[in-house]
């Protein structure tokens, strides 16, 4: 099922409709500012479980959780130096994976030897349900592993409706996947160069 959300202000009385779906083990489908996302509540293992199934992704392969802000992200980092904060500041929000050292708030299922993969999307659902939950949610891109990433809310719901509680519409993002930064030793290093410009200007 598809449920369309204005795109710059997303209505609170859908905003808890899918909240309650997400409590309930629920799986979505949903816009970031990089490429369609699946997600759940960090906190759901169950719902963790379901979308390593759909997707047939090896589970020791981390996935990235999604943060209303940095407050929220400041929660699941372990101890961070003032340089990475000012880093994180100019990147976020926006198109980037940050991987830093996980603190014990991040669930041992979501943790890859002992990091992190954390995001804060510039975009205004993912924004607002973060901040309802009061949690991060699950991020990683809409496809079965392997396969290109599917861009719109109807190839979603066609190509995965069936394994989905809602495929959310509030604008398509720009299709290109986030840029990856591993904060973890001396230097930023890049993982992947995405949608995020790298090295800063």
């Amino acid at each position: 099922m598809i449920l369309s959300l204005h795109p710059d202000t997303p209505q609170q009385r859908h905003l808890e409709r899918i909240l309650e779906i997400l409590t309930r083990d629920g799986v979505i489908a949903y816009p970031t500012d990089t490429l369609y996302g699946l997600g759940c509540l960090i906190s759901r293992k169950k719902a963790v479980d379901r979308i390593l199934t759909l997707k047939h992704r090896d589970p020791r392969k981390p996935m990235s959780i999604l943060c209303a802000d940095m407050e929220m992200l400041c929660r699941y980092a372990r101890h961070m130096e003032t340089s990475t904060f000012r880093l994180l500041k100019q990147l976020l929000p926006g198109p980037y994976t940050v991987i830093l050292p996980a603190s014990r708030e991040v669930p041992r299922y979501l943790q890859a030897k002992q990091t992190v993969g954390l995001r804060i999307p510039d975009n205004p659902f993912c924004t607002a349900i973060t901040k309802l939950a009061g949690e991060p949610i699950l991020s990683t891109s809409a496809n079965l592993y392997g396969e290109p990433p599917l861009l719109s809310s109807w190839e979603i719901q066609e190509e995965l409706g069936h394994a989905l509680d809602m495929v959310v519409d509030c604008g398509e993002p720009v299709g290109e996947s986030s840029t990856i930064l591993d904060l973890t030793g001396d230097e930023p290093l890049v993982l992947r160069q995405g949608a995020g410009p790298w090295p800063l200007g």
